[in-house]
C-alpha cells in the first residue's frame, strides 16, 4: 500500500510520497479539471463540477454520483492557501449534515518528489466517521499519485 493513513483520538493522518515535484502535485490539488479527472472511481463515485476560489476566505465545493446513481456535495472555505507547501480548508459533506471539519494538506520536497501529509480534525463521531474518512483519504491520494505520476 502506497499511502497510509491512522486515525487517534478523531484525527486523520495520512500519508503519501509521489513522484513529482511539490509545484506539480499542488497543481493537481487545486485546478478543478485536474481534479475532476483523478478524484473517484468508477466503481465507487466520481466527482464533477469542481468550484474553487484559491485564496484565503475562497469558497470551493464538487459533486459527487456514486457508482449506484446517488448525489452529495462537499465544500468549504479556504484558511491557508501557500503555493505548493501548504493548503488548509474547511471540509463540509453533504453525507455529515454539512458539519464543518479541517483538512491541513502539506507538501514536503523529497529527493524523490514531494510528501503530501494530510491532517484531517473537528469530527462530531469521531470513531465511526473518522474511520471511514481515514480509509477515503488512503484512496484519495493513491488516486493523485497514480494521475500526477502517469503525467510525469
Amino acid at each position: 500500500m502506497r499511502a497510509l493513513a491512522s486515525v487517534d483520538a478523531g484525527v486523520i493522518k495520512a500519508e503519501i510520497e509521489i513522484a513529482a515535484p511539490p509545484e506539480r502535485v499542488f497543481r493537481a490539488l487545486t485546478d478543478p479539471t485536474e481534479l475532476a479527472a483523478w478524484w473517484g472511481d468508477s466503481m465507487m463515485y466520481r466527482t464533477y463540477d469542481w468550484q474553487m476560489d484559491l485564496r484565503p476566505g475562497g469558497k470551493w465545493s464538487t459533486q459527487a454520483r456514486g457508482s449506484d446513481g446517488t448525489e452529495s456535495t462537499v465544500g468549504g472555505e479556504y484558511l491557508e492557501v501557500d503555493p505548493p507547501r501548504l493548503l488548509i480548508y474547511t471540509w463540509r459533506p453533504s453525507w455529515d449534515g454539512f458539519h464543518a471539519s479541517t483538512v491541513r494538506c502539506e507538501l514536503q520536497p523529497t529527493s524523490s518528489g514531494t510528501r503530501v501529509r494530510i491532517t484531517h480534525t473537528g469530527f462530531i463521531d469521531r470513531a465511526a466517521v473518522a474511520e471511514g474518512t481515514g480509509e477515503g483519504w488512503k484512496r484519495v491520494l493513491e488516486w493523485a499519485a497514480e494521475h500526477v505520476e502517469a503525467a510525469a
